[in-house]
């Protein structure tokens, strides 16, 4: 057999690499050196099989010597002229990796790709149904393991909530939908797992509550004694401004322009990720202020109360102080939660006239349609006299008429029955 004469040498090598442009040279028998635009260098095998002119990637250099890379080719080239075609075998193997994943490495990487799109209590929520149920159940299965049955024993078993469950099932929807399209698996094993077949029918939701008239006139005069003065105002607030209880407890003191009367409500701590401007009625404003004041040094509109603790206050605070207000002190209205307070704002705003469309916005629900894409204000001057005039029935509800600039000023709230005495 005559002795294969070698192209290539350690000295040009040495040149190409300095140089660093763009090159690839054989150096006989298929092994070829290429150099990329990047200044990666890599030994490259290429070999015909019928009509194909595959490539396998032997290593990097200087990672690969030369003579190194001759030696890994020739034992290549052994197995080729014996029928091999280790390009292939190469991409069946890789395949074979991913299709080995197990269900943890699976949830590693969904965590890292798809929880920053994710609102704060979107993230604790899964990380938590993940941590507890998924991991210690599913873990250690290779993702192409997984068969629906394992889905719904687990579902089965965990012992949460019919709710919960609801939430663990469309997140494993998620994962494996995930899994898909890293073509790991061609069929996602959760999408046929129905959960009213696993646990029944859903047992009825809560209905949410709108206090009515009389109601807020039995609550708000003595809601400081109810709930203590921080509680109280930050109760009126979220009544009074329409938004949802993280939204407000995790409020940050710079966002919130008096003079202006406007507060920015952060992406991160709303359900949908879109940050929006909440309108301050001028009574609101008062509030916040008040606030402000209590929370000293603290960046927070609504600091932890615990001596040294930082960050904001807990995010049950309002809920705990509403449940001891019914069992402790004798609450006399409808039972309640602080989500009710955007049902009652809600309802009340459309008895005082506003549109439908007002109302949401007030609540910041997207519009539907062309108007929800093509109105992109921030600054709405038909939420912003909404919210004065709601703040205003909220006013006369507890019995105050407000800050001393509006008092004596006529209002634009349209009593729709005799309203009755405080």
């Amino acid at each position: 057999m005559a002795r294969l004469h070698h192209a290539l040498d350690d000295l040009q090598l040495r040149r190409w690499m300095a140089q660093g442009e763009p090159i690839a040279r054989s150096d006989g028998d298929g092994l070829t050196f290429t150099l990329s635009e990047f200044g990666i260098a890599t030994w490259v095998l290429r070999y015909s099989r019928g009509s194909r002119r595959p490539e396998l990637t032997l290593g990097n250099y200087p990672d690969l010597s030369l003579s190194e890379a001759r030696k890994k080719a020739r034992a290549f080239r052994v197995k080729i002229d014996g029928g091999e075609d280790p390009a292939a075998d190469k991409r069946v193997a890789k395949a074979r990796q991913r299709e080995a994943m197990t269900v943890n490495k699976l949830c590693d990487d969904y965590v890292a790709k798809r929880f920053p799109d994710l609102a704060a209590n979107s993230v604790k929520m899964y990380t938590w149904l993940l941590d507890a149920t998924v991991r210690p159940k599913l873990g250690a299965l290779e993702v192409s393991a997984v068969k629906p049955s394992d889905i719904v024993y687990m579902i089965e078993s965990c012992g949460h909530p019919w709710s919960v469950c609801r939430t663990l099932l469309g997140l494993l929807r998620r994962i494996f939908k995930h899994a898909a399209g890293r073509r790991m698996i061609d069929a996602n094993p959760a999408t046929g797992v129905e959960l009213a077949a696993v646990l029944g029918a859903a047992p009825e939701r809560r209905k949410r509550v709108m206090l009515s008239e009389d109601e807020l006139r039995t609550l708000l005069p003595g809601i400081d004694d109810l709930l203590g003065r921080r509680n109280g105002l930050m109760f009126r607030i979220l009544l009074a401004t329409c938004v949802r209880s993280a939204e407000l407890i995790k409020a940050e003191k710079a966002l919130v322009d008096l003079e202006r009367g406007a507060w920015r409500v952060r992406g991160s701590t709303v359900k949908t990720r879109a940050g929006f401007l909440v309108p301050l009625a001028p009574l609101v404003v008062g509030w916040m202020e008040e606030l402000i004041a209590m929370a000293g040094d603290s960046t927070w509109l609504c600091p932890a109360r615990w001596s040294g603790k930082d960050g904001h206050v807990n995010g049950h605070i309002l809920r705990d102080a509403i449940t001891e207000a019914f069992e402790k002190k004798g609450l006399k209205v409808r039972r309640f939660t602080p989500h009710d307070t955007r049902s009652t704002a809600k309802g009340h705003l459309r008895n005082l006239g506003f549109s439908r469309d007002i109302s949401e916005i007030a609540l910041n629900h997207k519009l539907p349609g062309v108007e929800g894409i093509y109105d992109v204000r921030e600054e709405i001057p038909e939420r912003r006299r909404a919210m004065e005039a709601w703040a205003k029935f909220i006013a006369d509800c507890s019995g105050d008429a407000g800050p001393s600039e509006n008092r004596g000023a006529p209002s634009n709230v349209v009593q729709l029955r005799p309203r009755h005495a405080a």
